[in-house]
């Protein structure tokens, strides 16, 4: 056996568990070989690609059935015999990653999150990956093309000069917008707001009429925050710290929950909770009902990605018993120290990786090359011609109201599910033909003036948060930041001393030696 078999029974002692689910897990695989929608064998083994990735709780590969016809088509359009595999999606996928790691039972393709994963702990170190560095500069030429030079940088994609990862890309560079309800705006004769003060004025006018019509003035809320701040991360850049961002401060690498300027952000949270400016469960908020309220007119503005114009927000009939319901896509607002929603990011929306024990390296780089190349830029974007898309005097019609590609979101299948590029939503051949394309043209414009510096961009997961979840930077589930951030807005706790009590137990539990190695990173990766 080879190395990079051999280093994957490693993973066999990771969890007490693992090795019981290896086995349930395995022979679910094996049926699935056989009913996840591949193509019939090609008769060619070296042409046979197994892929493993998440469904994304897309609807389309959830339910993906047997002889898929796009599977079929993209196995006939790239010559390969492709075999797609769907786990599951967020904790659901970690989960079974870790298991399919442990066991050894591994296919020619998988999407990871990054060659350093904690889904696969030490696989880079132990060879499980391939180094594709040789076959990108002789077989990847589309690929090194396409992708742009900041992707290639990214510890996520390669180590010691050697790449290990092909990086797929986001829709867009930056997608996150304010999304505002136009029509209440018009309603209350009020101009877009710019800034804070304008903010606050549109937020008062929201709560002090009955938006929504209902005839209860008191279900609206000018700012609708989903839980753990998901897609809520305004009037922070605003006051100069946002709590998820690196700042090179004073020679050292430092997060931004620990900025002083965080407390002028507390302070003027706690005024939209005390004023109800925002809805009150926002800690218990989950996606589907934070999704549903704003449907429900419950929302005056909220943060979403443009690439949901479409498919979430943009149409009228999205919004229940609001007639003339519409939204416009806006900018954060100017604060004291500027505005941002998206922090300047690498693009990677997720990696792939080749494991070097199935040798089928070379014919995993010629697949994703062919992705990349523009014989197959209709397929990614339009679906298959005659039955998604027809051609008229020489030009696509496409429509995103045809049932095929309507029905069980089909069009997310082929521009993102089974797309090795990542994410074909907003690509220029989609753009062409999509629905309200200037609107989400403008959108997009709007996301990419929102992109705010980032001193970490690159940075790899740091060893000293490994084991500390409760001190990642940002707002996630069970960190300390969030524990004292809900405290401050809600009254159960002053702003003083609650932040720099925050601050000394994060630096006291492992933040010290977290901003110690930040900082080693940056001076390296900047040769300072």
């Amino acid at each position: 056996m080879g190395k990079g078999s051999s280093a994957l029974k490693q993973f066999s002692s990771f969890l007490a568990v693992v090795t019981i689910l290896s086995f349930i897990l395995s022979a679910c695989s094996n049926d699935k070989e056989s009913s996840d929608g591949s193509a019939a064998p090609s008769g060619n083994p070296s042409k046979d690609l197994h892929i493993l990735l998440s469904h994304s709780n897309a609807k389309y590969a959830m339910q993906v059935k047997d002889n898929d016809p796009y599977i079929k088509e993209l196995s006939k359009l790239s010559g390969y015999n492709l075999n797609f595999e769907f786990l599951g999606h967020g904790n659901d996928f970690t989960q079974q990653m870790t298991v399919r790691f442990a066991s050894g039972d591994l296919p020619d393709l998988i999407r990871t999150d990054s060659i350093d994963s904690t889904m696969h702990p030490g696989a880079l170190e132990n060879g499980v990956f391939a180094d594709l560095t040789d076959l990108l500069d002789k077989y990847g030429q589309h690929i090194k093309a396409s992708i742009p030079e900041e992707a290639w940088k990214s510890p996520r994609v390669s180590k010691d000069g050697k790449i290990f990862g092909i990086p797929t890309l986001s829709a867009l560079p930056a997608s996150r917008v304010v999304y505002i309800r136009q029509d209440w705006l018009d309603k209350l004769g009020m101009d877009t707001p710019v800034t804070l003060d304008d903010y606050l004025a549109y937020f008062e006018a929201v709560k002090r009429e009955d938006m929504n019509g209902n005839g209860d003035p008191n279900d609206e809320y000018g700012f609708y925050v989903r839980e753990n701040l998901i897609y809520s991360n305004l009037f922070f850049t605003e006051f100069g710290a946002e709590p998820g961002t690196w700042y090179y401060r004073d020679g050292q690498l430092q997060p931004g929950i620990i900025q002083p300027e965080i407390k002028d952000s507390l302070k003027f949270w706690k005024q939209l909770y005390d004023k109800g400016y925002i809805n009150p469960n926002l800690f218990t908020n989950k996606a589907s009902d934070w999704e549903a309220g704003i449907k429900q007119g419950k929302a005056g503005l909220w943060v979403h990605d443009v690439t949901n114009y479409n498919s979430n927000w943009g149409l009228p009939e999205f919004y229940v018993n609001q007639e003339g319901a519409k939204v416009s896509m806006i900018q954060s607002p100017e604060g004291p120290k500027g505005h941002g929603l998206s922090a300047q990011g690498d693009q990677i929306y997720f990696v792939w990786v080749v494991p070097a024990a199935n040798g089928k390296a070379e014919e995993a780089i010629k697949f994703l090359d062919w992705a990349w190349s523009q014989e197959a830029d209709d397929f990614f974007a339009l679906g298959i011609e005659g039955n998604n898309y027809k051609v008229e005097n020489g030009k696509p019609v496409w429509s995103l109201e045809d049932p095929a590609n309507k029905d069980n979101d089909a069009s997310v299948f082929y521009q993102l599910s089974i797309n090795p590029r990542g994410d074909g939503r907003m690509s220029d051949r989609v753009l062409d033909v999509i629905p309200n394309s200037e609107a989400i043209k403008g959108g997009i414009e709007t996301a990419l003036k929102d992109v705010y510096p980032n001193d970490g961009l690159h940075m790899p997961t740091l060893e000293a948060f490994k084991n500390r979840p409760e001190l990642v930077p940002g707002t996630g589930a069970g960190t300390l930041f969030l524990d004292m951030f809900s405290k401050v807005i809600t009254g159960k706790e002053p702003l003083e001393p609650a932040f720099d009590k925050f601050v000394a137990e994060w630096r006291r539990r492992g933040g010290d030696e977290a901003i110690r190695e930040a900082t080693d990173w940056y001076r390296a990766f900047h040769n300072q």
